[in-house]
């Protein structure tokens, strides 16, 4: 965060360096503006000048008085190389930082209808949802269909559970204030969705995007123990190769279901995210030590 004043005009505000710094109404911008980046919409150079002011807040009065008018953009191009933080550099290629996992948009108004997200780090995510929306991200990465986004974003975004619900099953909530996720209303939710901020629909498929990748090295605590989630995106030497398509999490949900530790498939799918990728770990723990202790038995004198 740098802070960017001017005593004489009695200004002092606070320049996000990267998108796990903003605020949910700069997530929003800077997200759109990505975006627009990202599908050469507009050039890197004109998409930092336009943050600057979507960041700051600022309005583009041209002032008459050209001197002073070029000395503004110049502080504002000065500015703007600032944005560059939000991105990492590989060569030539700017890749977009997403090392955040708290959701900058917790809720978001649509039309008439107030929807709300996922809490952080995802705590409140059903295996179901997760496996729906990771299908809509290979999806959309293979088809650039905007649809998919809304689909995604309706995944998660739901309304409020009403009084009556919270009151009746308050020995039971679990602090989730969402409706029950019901993958049968997606499609007239994602429907809604087309009137929202384009910058809102887009910003959550980075948040699950880093999500993502935040999951494939993670090492979390879990009774007081450091595990190292890594090892179930790990593929061994020794595993058959194929040439057919994997269908990825939904195969781990048949395999739940079918071991009945989670109960049924539906169960599955409304069991909380975090137990089932506790119990994959779990297994996958089980898998490479008795690997271990069968190479060792087995290794030459």
């Amino acid at each position: 965060m740098v802070a960017v004043e001017s005593p004489d005009a009695n200004f002092k505000r606070y320049l996000p360096e990267s998108l796990a710094e903003c605020t949910s109404e700069q997530y929003i911008a800077m997200s759109e503006l990505i975006m627009m980046f990202q599908y050469c919409e507009i050039s890197y150079q004109d998409m930092k000048v336009a943050a600057i002011y979507k960041l700051l807040n600022l309005k583009h009065v041209e002032n008459k008085d050209s001197e002073i008018e070029l000395e503004k953009m110049s502080n504002v191009y000065l500015l703007s190389n600032y944005i560059d933080n939000f991105f990492d550099k590989n060569g030539e290629e700017l890749i977009l930082k997403q090392d955040y996992v708290h959701n900058p948009v917790p809720e978001q108004k649509v039309l008439l209808t107030k929807f709300y997200g996922p809490s952080d780090n995802f705590m409140n995510m059903t295996f179901g949802e997760y496996t729906d929306a990771l299908r809509m991200i290979h999806d959309f990465r293979v088809t650039t269909d905007s649809k998919l986004l809304y689909i995604l974003a309706a995944i998660f975004y739901r309304p409020k559970k009403s009084f009556h619900f919270v009151k009746k099953h308050l020995p039971k909530y679990d602090n989730d204030i969402r409706v029950q996720y019901n993958s049968h209303q997606i499609e007239k939710r994602a429907n809604k969705f087309k009137y929202a901020p384009i910058g809102f629909i887009y910003g959550f498929y980075l948040l699950f995007t880093s999500f993502q990748k935040y999951l494939v090295e993670a090492k979390i605590l879990w009774a007081g123990n450091e595990i190292d989630l890594s090892i179930l995106f790990q593929s061994s030497s020794d595993e058959p190769l194929t040439d057919l398509p994997s269908i990825g999490m939904d195969a781990i949900a048949f395999t739940m279901a079918e071991s009945g530790t989670f109960g049924t498939l539906e169960q599955v799918k409304n069991t909380n995210f975090w137990e089932i990728i506790i119990r994959m770990y779990d297994l996958r723990r089980a898998d490479l030590e008795k690997q271990k202790q069968y190479d060792a038995a087995n290794k030459p004198n």
